[in-house]
């Protein structure tokens, strides 16, 4: 009975776990086992380094949340997630003690160095070697090292958004894209699946383009921990239906103690004390290319977060 009481807790707190690293994203799991419940699980959350052993929650905690051009069939996006390009991009580090953090969005534009690859487009590293090779770019550009990564779809964004009744972001903007059907007044408001999918797709009629994309993922990420918070402390029943969507399309390759650990964190960590921000680039271009050159003040907020300076 005892057993049984532990392993619900864990499944009604990974939920937080859950929202946090799927929401700003936009790829599908391509790998694995297959839930039962679901053709193919639209999320997915593990180790970014197999192998070693389980991250200390005594200190920094790092996941990076991966989104992908492809893998989308209901968006007619074909292909394998893993082998398109990474489009949505964010570091998220908190500080297990001091219990705040910060999220770093990458333009999917970003002119950086890929290991074995050259310079290139940051978006193209997963589309050269998979998310291994994404991470050990990050890794490379941050000197940050990653200790989870989550996987999730256009299909996983809308999917998971509507099935727990939409998710709350401040919107920063009057923002019309024809591009992305985003159609927005400056506000804070509720946003179903389509709605949140296009307001991070959005960057056409944008201030910075790319960069205010990336910020606006960001948004929905913080938008999706702050919905279970609300939703869980008015309604404590409505973790059920938290559990529903995680039961239906999230897959965790992780030992289920390593899980429970993880899990019980996410439910401490306020929205408010993660700092959203994008690293500083400016448009440029690489050839015929347009592409977005980080600037020095990028590789001084590393080195920041490297020493627990988030803000």
């Amino acid at each position: 009975m005892a057993a049984t009481v532990r392993r619900r807790r864990a499944l009604i707190t990974l939920a937080a776990l859950v929202v946090v690293t799927a929401l700003v994203t936009s790829l599908a799991l391509v790998t694995g086992f297959h839930n039962a419940a679901s053709a193919q699980p639209t999320v997915t959350i593990q180790r970014a380094h197999s192998g070693k052993a389980a991250p200390s929650l005594k200190g920094r905690l790092t996941f990076l949340v991966i989104g992908s051009d492809s893998g989308a069939p209901k968006f007619g996006r074909g292909g394998t997630a893993a082998g398109g390009r990474s489009d949505s991009i964010h570091l998220v580090v908190l500080d297990t003690v001091k219990g705040r953090g910060i999220s770093i969005g990458f333009p999917r534009d970003s002119y950086v160095p890929i290991p074995g690859h050259g310079t290139s487009k940051i978006n193209a590293s997963m589309s050269f070697g998979g998310p291994p090779l994404l991470i050990r770019t990050i890794e490379q550009l941050t000197g940050i090292n990653v200790d989870y990564y989550a996987l999730t779809s256009f299909d996983g964004l809308t999917d998971l958004v509507s099935k727990v009744g939409g998710v709350t972001v401040g919107v920063d903007m009057n923002l019309v894209d024809s591009f992305s059907g985003a159609n927005f007044r400056k506000g804070t408001q509720r946003l179903n699946g389509t709605q949140a999918l296009a307001y991070s797709r959005a960057r056409h009629g944008t201030p910075q383009g790319d960069l205010t994309r990336s910020k606006h993922q960001g948004q929905v990420i913080l938008g999706g921990l702050r919905t279970f918070q609300q939703q869980v402390s008015k309604d404590p029943t409505q973790v059920m239906k938290w559990l529903a969507v995680l039961h239906d399309e999230v897959q965790v390759n992780l030992p289920f103690a390593e899980t429970l650990r993880l899990a019980l964190y996410a439910t401490t960590v306020s929205p408010s004390h993660i700092n959203n921000v994008v690293a500083p680039g400016v448009p440029g271009s690489a050839g015929a290319a347009s592409v977005v050159r980080l600037q020095p003040a990028a590789f001084s907020l590393f080195s920041r977060v490297r020493h627990g300076q988030f803000s």
